[in-house]
């Protein structure tokens, strides 16, 4: 790779933040549409 495209630190976070939230909010969405489902 050259040099331009080095992640810094901060751009390995905001990557690290961006893929949990998409993942936990799938994973939310999943949990509490199970939740209706059995409950109802």
């Amino acid at each position: 790779m050259s040099d331009e495209h080095k992640m810094t630190a901060q751009d390995k976070l905001v990557l690290t933040i961006t893929l949990a939230a998409i993942f936990f909010g799938v994973f939310g969405l999943g949990l509490v549409g199970l939740i209706f489902n059995l409950s109802s």
